[in-house]
């Protein structure tokens, strides 16, 4: 017999929503609708997925006066539509009365249970962002009346960079049985396809990753990749051509059409078969890498802009898988090792040892240091995060991470984040507002954190985070290069597993259905 009292549909009494003016940037709190904010409702909301649908017809080859469709000519969507409407609070000027200018965001929780107005904890089902809202135009409604007493409303036309849900990650471990060694770097490597030239995947479907050897003594298990095809259903692994059994590997990617390992004084590559996903025979490169200057990490801006940080300060760029590299900075700049590499558009930042941290504004053609530094000599960077020209962040071997608005003229600290122990591994932006930082700390245990506001607010728990299994660190993270809609809603980790001696790979997903 069903349940009468069932409320298994969203209405709209459990949607709230929050405002943030700058748009998602970690000095731009939100504000909740109808507290430290005026009342407001979201209505109108338009997010199309294409633009025109046109088909393209021939001649039918063998019925006279009917046409074949071969085709359909589609054109790029127009950009999402909302309208914004706030009831004025007594006590201030309503801030819709005034020129707002810069975009801004909009945050709509959505759940049956908890306080809704908690922005990182009150939700349930999931939260949709509306990134990157510009008003076009204002409609103040009625101002007075003779003799009503209706209630002032206005009314913002917004237009919109994208709007996309997430929702909540539940994380489950991959190859268990194939991983017994510590997970170095870890990578996506889908590209989205409908299934008409390869196999249907939403970009979320193969992950590749990197163990680390067994190191010498008996059996000398050499570095392996293990990978999946099918968002983890099933692992595969396979050796790397080339590797000994003591060489260990520092760094995966894809560039193109082919995996990308790093490590040893080199990388080697391999083409992924379009089909299965599986690597092939990997090649060795070493061509141009300097001797005690090693790649120790690796940036892809396409598959003819290659970067690899290495030791020494070295910086290397290949436009040619199969050529090599040459220096774009040979230690001039710091002398210092950097761990690692990363960047947005024109803007490269490379970090490491001693707190060594350079950038590039122009796609690697020249380098100098920050005019600031976050930390002190005696702290080395391991991660990097670069969203823009001027906003990078990092994290470092004593469990602090940072932040720069102004391209490292100054700098800000994440106070909640280590307090002087443990280790930030890695720190990732999968586009504007959501963002992830793996953390350790001494006990070891890791954990992590992650924030959809643009590293405003920060978070390790539900509903957001559910069930981190217990692990020692997270050495790297992953995400899908992919819609946002998919891309914030599937993640993996690569790391080492509770033990401490096994390796792990974690692999958290929003459910859909």
């Amino acid at each position: 017999m069903p349940n009468l009292t069932a409320d298994e549909i969203v209405t709209l009494r459990h949607k709230r929503h929050f405002i943030q003016f700058g748009g998602a940037k970690p000095n731009s709190p939100v504000k909740y609708g109808g507290q430290d904010a005026q009342y407001m409702v979201v209505e109108g909301v338009s997010n199309p997925e294409t633009g025109g649908l046109d088909p393209v017809f021939v001649h039918d080859p063998r019925r006279q006066g009917l046409y074949r469709l071969i085709g359909r000519s589609i054109s790029a969507p127009d950009l999402p539509q909302a309208t914004l409407l706030l009831r004025e609070k007594h006590g201030a000027i309503p801030r819709q009365l005034t020129r707002i200018g810069c975009k801004f965001n909009l945050y709509e929780p959505t759940g049956a249970c908890g306080d809704l107005s908690d922005f990182l904890g009150g939700w349930v089902d999931y939260v949709l962002i509306y990134s990157g809202a510009v008003v076009s135009d204002k409609d103040l409604g009625n101002r007075s009346a003779w003799d009503a007493d209706d209630p002032i409303e206005d009314s913002l036309s917004l237009t919109l960079s994208e709007i996309y849900p997430m929702g909540s990650l539940s994380f489950g471990e991959g190859a268990a049985t194939q991983v017994d060694r510590n997970v170095v770097d870890i990578v996506y490597g889908s590209v989205v396809s409908c299934g008409d030239c390869s196999p249907a995947d939403d970009g979320a479907n193969r992950i590749y990753a990197v163990t680390a050897p067994s190191g010498a003594g008996s059996p000398g298990l050499q570095a392996e990749v293990v990978y999946t095809a099918n968002g983890g259903a099933t692992w595969s692994q396979v050796n790397i051509t080339g590797f000994g059994a003591t060489e260990a590997p520092v760094a995966i990617d894809i560039v193109g059409s082919y995996l990308v390992v790093v490590g040893s004084g080199a990388y080697f590559y391999a083409l992924l078969n379009s089909q299965t996903g599986a690597p092939g025979t990997f090649t060795k490169v070493s061509t141009g890498f300097v001797a005690n200057k090693a790649p120790l990490d690796i940036y892809v801006v396409s598959p003819r802009e290659i970067f690899f940080s290495g030791q020494g300060g070295y910086v290397y760029k290949s436009s040619n898988l199969s050529a090599g590299v040459t220096p774009v900075t040979d230690g001039s700049v710091t002398a210092s090792d950097l761990y690692r590499i990363s960047g947005a558009e024109d803007v490269i930042v490379a970090v490491g040892k001693d707190g060594a941290l350079i950038k590039s504004l122009n796609r690697g053609a020249t380098w100098a240091s920050t005019t600031t530094a976050p930390v002190g000599t005696l702290t080395d960077l391991y991660a990097i995060a670069v969203k823009s020209r001027s906003e990078f962040w990092v994290g470092s071997n004593y469990g602090r991470a940072y932040y720069t608005l102004d391209g490292g003229e100054s700098w800000l600290e994440l106070s909640f984040i280590g307090n002087g122990s443990g280790q930030v591994k890695d720190i990732v932006f999968v586009n504007e507002e959501v963002g992830y930082i793996s953390f350790s700390n001494t006990t070891p245990r890791a954990s992590l954190i992650t924030t959809w506001n643009g590293g405003s607010d920060w978070t390790s728990t539900s509903p957001r985070i559910m069930n981190y299994p217990t692990m020692n660190y997270g050495n790297r993270i992953a995400y899908p290069v992919a819609d946002s809609s998919i891309a914030v809603n599937n993640i993996a980790i690569g790391g080492l597993a509770g033990n401490g001696t096994d390796g792990i790979i974690l692999v958290g997903v929003a459910a859909r259905m």
